[in-house]
């Protein structure tokens, strides 16, 4: 006899009666069907080693043990009938036989029709490669990603396949091929097939879901007692609690571990698994105990298993909540002895050498947290950041939609409304994105930190967005929280596209993070047409507004459609203002194309409308000059100029400013470069980011505007600037002027030609010059000497503590430590081009040269005046001894 005919639950159900027994037929039939039904699911439940290895046992010891454990948490009084046994035998059965192949009639091919199978290829990708994949990539995946993703997708879809597998047949491969089920009685497989699969798959589910979608008690079939019903709902808290408490030494026998050799959290749940013995039944909890001490180099398992336990006194807890609510009988087992401290429950699962004590990070005030981390800490006094990200999310909607329903490129748009009601002046930003439902919007889009986007729940709510190259703009979780910058009383009514305008959701936050917000179903003015999601924000203080469109240190203020304009100068998606009257303000991608006095009034904002003198000249040279950056396959990585003012005008430097943006949306300045980069969030605030563009894409672009500087005819002074600009950021400034010497203002074909046949060259620094000529009249450069720049301008407009560079450095750039920087700047340019003019390494020039510095100056004559000749501190370059390499 099978350890699970030993259990009341059989021995009262299933098991022979005597021979007084009326219903012993039913009875026989029920158990025979049980018995093929479990000897088939022993050969499927065999075979989940294969696929998953690292997985404790799911055999047949694991299916007989719940049996035992339904047994014990139930009670010897709990009642159930011979069809509930039937159902629960058969739950029990089929419950994780999804974690295999063999439980897919069609096998691996199965997993690849599913939507899932795709998109957990692309998410494998792209953690390889840090970016979306293309199809021809996802159908020829690496086998190391095709076996990572069946294993994820075994897992994810075992219960949803559990649903079906009472019903599913199986055939060989003879000719005369022969069918199989696991429920061989065609008239019970009929009858308790689908029901069985709706337990066994519920058990992935909430409690709160087994009062939603389990049916109401089930009848008798004809020939069977009418009092052998089934109530899905207490076999479904049986079932899940039951699977929830086989935590002890079957599921993890130590030979097996030692053959499978599972690690990392694996190794953890076998480890704790191996040490425990069966529980107990203590008044009405569940006592479990250990053999053998948890050792320190065993914490991990220990705390692993302390988790498990809270988790089954967890599930015990709620189920016995959904029983009694529901006037259903109560299990005898109701939570989990010492589940709740550590220190007790160590006196029954021992340590050897520590104790635990569970110092795990607590946050005692998370509004405090989200309210810090979420407004002012991160993103400073700028009251433009809830508006950035409101739109930013905004836009990550709509472009899924825009995914995963097949629309054209600028299909969707986003509206800024604004106006007043009784309680006081609001903001509201909707959008015709995806929408969400109740799981994600009290998920993860309450959820501070976390993100929906590449998520195992965006592939269940959203199957085929990953696959379909989707990625979003938002990457941290945080930026909705930024609103509460704005106000607290805050409303979010949403609506997946696909529903009807009756599900519509509204959550309301009526006191800041200090309440709990509340979820209702949206009144009949409250529904949204067309799906997506509207978020409004009543304001603090009126001020507020005002801040939102006034410039920093300046009296000018700004419309609110120029300031969204500003704000999303690059956006993917249109965007509407109301304010009160309807304006689009940004079609989508429309940047790529706009005449270019357009785009830089758009980046540059109110404060280009008014230009002082001499701003028009550069405006009307970044507008004209304007180019796109191509990236390898052609996607549009920029559209923008080099913008240089005269060296003795810092009042023009940044008339002309470009920006980076993320999602289309402004992140961090450019200074020296006019228009717009595509780039991607250094922070999480999103106010640094770091351009796409490098490498040869941007020297092709830098060349072209070299040759358009000098097409454009402007002085050789400012051939410097824009060289300057050209080099900081590694392009190549062609035939600009990089430098001046005895003969005027040169470029590095002119310093090649004068000077490849010296052995010494001085460079002075070029402020040293502009110094001189202020108070020197008819000044004349040594005819060995070249002025030039010693460092280099830095294109991200960036706090120092947040400077990053960019383009990255290379060794290629670095000259060496000598040389005050690298060849982005004019010095290191020069010295470079001089080593490449006498046929050695900059490296070999600079080991032979002199070189100024902090602690060593060097002095030399540069220039003369008036018969007079000046010394200043300098480097000398010098050609290295021996043969040219």
């Amino acid at each position: 006899m099978d350890r699970y005919e030993q259990t009341d639950l059989w021995r009262t159900t299933l098991a022979e009666q005597g021979t007084s027994d009326l219903e012993e037929r039913s009875r026989e039939r029920l158990r025979n069907a049980f018995r093929g039904f479990r000897n088939r699911a022993a050969i499927l439940g065999g075979e989940i080693a294969l696929d998953l290895p690292e997985f404790t046992v799911h055999d047949l010891t694991h299916l007989d043990a719940l049996w035992e454990l339904a047994d014990l948490i139930a009670g010897q009084e709990y009642a159930i009938t011979p069809a509930e046994a039937f159902v629960l035998g058969g739950a029990f059965l089929t419950h994780d036989l999804g974690n295999g192949l063999a439980a897919y009639p069609d096998g691996i091919a199965a997993l690849r029709s599913s939507p899932l199978w795709a998109d957990t290829i692309a998410a494998g990708l792209r953690k390889k490669t840090g970016r979306s994949p293309k199809d021809c990539e996802i159908e020829s995946a690496p086998q190391d990603i095709q076996t990572e993703a069946m294993r994820q997708v075994l897992r994810e879809l075992h219960a949803k396949q559990a649903a079906r597998l009472a019903l599913v047949s199986w055939r060989d491969r003879g000719e005369n091929s022969t069918e199989y089920h696991l429920i061989e009685d065609p008239e019970l497989r009929r009858t308790y097939g689908t029901i069985i699969g709706k337990i066994a798959h519920s058990h992935w589910w909430s409690v709160d879901q087994l009062r939603e979608k389990m049916p109401d008690i089930i009848g008798a079939p004809g020939g069977f007692n009418k009092a052998w019903t089934v109530d899905p709902i207490k076999i479904a808290c049986l079932l899940r609690v039951a699977d929830a408490s086989h935590i002890d030494d079957r599921r993890a026998p130590g030979f097996l571990a030692a053959v499978r050799k599972p690690s990392g959290v694996s190794a953890n749940h076998w480890n704790f698994q191996e040490k425990l013995n069966q529980p107990r039944l203590i008044s009405d909890r569940l006592a479990y105990s250990s053999k053998e001490s948890f050792s320190i180099d065993e914490v991990g398992a220990w705390w692993t298993c302390f988790d498990a336990l809270q988790m089954i006194d967890a599930e015990l807890r709620r189920a016995d909540a959904l029983l009694s609510d529901m006037h259903r009988p109560r299990f005898s087992a109701r939570g989990v002895v010492n589940s709740d401290d550590p220190a007790r429950l160590a006196m029954q699962i021992a340590t050897d050498g520590w104790v635990p004590i569970d110092a795990k990070i607590k946050v005692g005030n998370v509004a405090q947290l989200v309210s810090n981390l979420g407004g002012e800490k991160l993103y400073g006094r700028n009251h433009l950041a809830p508006l950035r990200e409101l739109i930013q999310n905004g836009s990550d909607a709509v472009r899924a939609r825009r995914l995963l329903e097949g629309r054209e490129e600028n299909w969707g748009e986003i509206v800024v409304r604004v106006g007043e009601d009784e309680i006081g002046k609001w903001i509201e930003v909707e959008d015709s994105g995806v929408g969400m439902s109740k799981a994600v919007l009290v998920g993860p889009f309450l959820d501070f930190g976390n993100s929906l986007w590449g998520t195992a729940l965006m592939h269940k709510e959203l199957p085929g967005l990953e696959a379909k190259g989707f990625s979003s703009t938002g990457q941290f979780g945080i930026g909705f929280f930024s609103i509460f910058m704005w106000g607290d009383k805050v409303q979010v009514a949403s609506r997946r596209a696909e529903a009807a305008r009756s599900d519509t959701l509204v959550l309301e936050f009526r006191d800041g993070l200090n309440s709990r917000p509340v979820l209702r179903n949206a009144s009949a003015s409250e529904t949204l047409m067309d799906g997506g999601t509207k978020v409004r924000v009543w304001f603090r203080q009126p001020s507020i507004y005002k801040e939102i469109l006034a410039e920093p240190y300046e009296e000018r203020v700004w419309t609110l459609e120029s300031r969204c304009a500003w704000l999303c100068p690059a956006l993917d998606v249109n965007l509407f203002v109301c304010a009160p009257t309807r304006k689009l303000v940004v079609g989508a991608s429309d940047w790529i194309n706009l005449p270019g006095e357009k785009l830089l009034s758009r980046v540059n904002g109110e404060r280009s409308l008014e230009k002082k003198e001499g701003e028009q000249e550069i405006f009307n040279s970044a507008s004209d000059a304007l180019r796109k950056i191509e990236g390898e396959g052609g996607e549009i990585l920029g559209r923008c100029s080099i913008s240089a003012a005269p060296s003795d005008r810092f009042d023009l430097r940044r008339s002309v400013e470009g920006i980076v943006v993320v999602g289309g949306v402004r992140a961090t300045g450019l200074t020296g470069i006019a228009g717009i980069m595509i780039g991607s969030p250094h922070t999480a605030a999103r106010n640094v980011a770091i351009p796409h563009a490098e490498g040869e894409m941007l020297v092709r672009w830098t060349l072209e505007q070299a040759s358009l500087a000098l097409k454009s005819s402007i002085k050789k002074e400012l051939q410097i600037e824009f060289a300057s600009r050209i080099l900081a950021i590694g392009g190549n400034p062609g035939d600009l002027s990089v430098a001046e010497c005895f003969s005027g203002f040169v470029n590095a074909n002119d310093i090649r030609d004068l000077y490849s046949q010296s052995d010494e060259v001085i460079l002075v620094q070029d402020a040293s010059l502009s110094l001189a000529r202020a108070h020197i009249d008819d000044l004349l450069l040594e005819n060995n000497v070249i002025s030039v720049g010693v460092g280099y301008p830095h294109t991200l407009q960036l706090s120092y503590e947040a400077r990053v560079n960019w383009p990255e450095f290379n060794e290629s750039d670095r000259v060496n430590a000598l040389s005050l920087g690298s060849q982005r700047s004019m010095k290191g340019f020069v010295i470079a081009v001089l080593a490449a003019a006498w046929g050695f390494s900059a490296e070999e020039v600079i080991d032979a040269s002199l070189i100024s510095s902090d602690t060593s100056r060097i002095s030399r004559f540069v220039w003369s005046a008036a018969g007079k000749r000046y010394k200043k501190s300098v480097s000398v370059i010098r050609r290295p001894k021996g043969a040219e390499a």
